[in-house]
């Protein structure tokens, strides 16, 4: 036997996390994308072992090709859980990510991870003590369901960003909202201590959408998309129950 030694440069990792907790999820997934080979490591991260277009780079360890430019490759991947505590996503993948050992702290390095977050099935267990939203989102004036809707809880006050969620097929919908404190200081008229916190609730659709969700890509196109939304009062421990109505063609 004569031994062979074999350099290949991967083009990058995904790594999952669960969106309410950010935790990674260790439990086997199913990722699939046009061309991508895939293999997963004991951190149960998925490595992109090639990809269309790049087959250069795999090959090029030392000096990584100039060409094509660095995040010209858009990917689209799908992820699925078969265990359904998850719901089925998509995310843009952008590839090659910088190669440069200078810049492995930058958020597009080769070196780091793509985190993906995964939104919990509305059967999924709940954190003990989080405030708890469950919404059902149908179109207007019918009981048809709207299936990857994104539900986004932001606190009124400030705007600031809490938690999200995705509408399954049945156009249910679980965000469990970490941070809303059993206590907290008011600053109106009312108590000096307030046992709730006001949070405005968007469910945000692409009508010309259809097929698994890409979360990312309606949290960041949402002010250009059908939003319907409410302000309600969320407290720690506490389950809500909303129903929202969306006019689609």
């Amino acid at each position: 036997m004569i031994p062979e030694h074999v350099d290949r440069r991967v083009l990058g990792a995904v790594r999952f996390l669960d969106a309410s907790t950010g935790v990674d999820v260790r439990e086997p997934l199913t990722v699939t994308a046009p061309g991508v080979r895939w293999i997963r490591n004991r951190a149960g991260w998925y490595v992109i072992a090639s990809a269309p277009g790049l087959d250069a780079h795999v090959d090029a360890f030392l000096t990584p090709p100039a060409a094509p430019p660095l995040g010209s490759v858009v990917i689209a991947l799908t992820v699925r859980d078969p265990g359904g505590r998850y719901l089925p996503r998509q995310h843009t993948l952008r590839l090659p990510r910088d190669p440069d050992p200078l810049h492995a702290a930058a958020p597009g390095s080769l070196f780091r991870p793509i985190d993906v977050a995964l939104f919990p099935a509305p059967a999924a267990r709940t954190p003990s003590g989080w405030a708890v939203v469950r919404a059902s989102v149908a179109i207007v004036g019918t009981a048809a369901p709207v299936a990857g809707a994104l539900v986004r809880v932001a606190r009124s006050s400030d705007g600031q960003h809490l938690a999200s969620g995705l509408s399954d097929a049945r156009g249910e919908v679980l965000v469990p909202v970490p941070g809303i404190p059993l206590t907290t200081s008011d600053e109106g008229p009312g108590p000096v201590v307030a046992t709730e916190v006001e949070v405005t609730v968007e469910v945000i659709v692409d009508p010309a959408a259809g097929g698994v969700p890409d979360p990312d890509d309606l949290e960041a196109r949402r002010l250009a998309l059908r939003v319907a939304s409410t302000n309600v009062m969320l407290a720690a421990g506490r389950e809500l129950v909303a129903s929202f109505s969306i006019p689609l063609p």
